[in-house]
C-alpha cells in the first residue's frame, strides 16, 4: 500500500507543480486574453483565483486552445451556453463532492497504519534507593 501512496502523492506534486507554472503564464498573459473584465485586477483578486487556476489547470489550458483557435468559449451563438445548466452543473458537482469527500476520509482513516508504541530499548536506569 505504501508504494501506491508515494506514486499518487509524487502524481499529485508533479501534478500541482504544473499547475503553478501555469498559473504564473495565465496571470501574466492568458487571463487578460480570456476575460477583459480582468484588466486591472488587483493583487487581491489574483491572489484569490491563483488556487483555482492551479487545481483547474488543464480545463482553462484547453479553454484557451479554442479560443486562439478562434472558437466561441461562450458557446455557439444559435445555442449559447444556458446559466440554468451551468447551475445544474454545478449542484451536481456539490453533491457528488458532500458524499465523495466523506468517503475518501473514512478510507484513508481506515487505511491508515496503526499506532505503534515505542518499546523499552534501554536498559533500566538503577534505582536511588539502594
Amino acid at each position: 500500500m505504501k508504494p501506491i501512496v508515494e506514486a499518487l502523492l509524487a502524481l499529485t506534486g508533479i501534478y500541482l507543480g504544473c499547475g503553478a507554472v501555469f498559473a504564473v503564464w495565465f496571470h501574466s498573459t492568458g487571463l487578460k486574453a480570456m476575460d477583459a473584465g480582468t484588466q486591472g485586477a488587483g493583487l487581491g483578486f489574483r491572489l484569490l483565483i491563483t488556487p483555482g487556476i492551479i487545481a483547474l489547470w488543464p480545463l482553462l489550458w484547453l479553454k484557451r486552445v479554442r479560443q486562439r483557435q478562434g472558437k466561441n468559449l461562450l458557446g455557439d451563438p444559435e445555442r449559447p451556453v444556458a446559466p440554468e445548466r451551468l447551475r445544474r452543473l454545478h449542484g451536481l458537482a456539490f453533491k457528488l463532492l458532500a458524499v465523495l469527500i466523506p468517503i475518501l476520509v473514512a478510507a484513508a482513516l481506515w487505511w491508515r497504519p496503526p499506532a505503534t508504541t515505542p518499546r523499552e530499548t534501554l536498559p533500566d536506569a538503577p534505582s536511588e534507593n539502594r
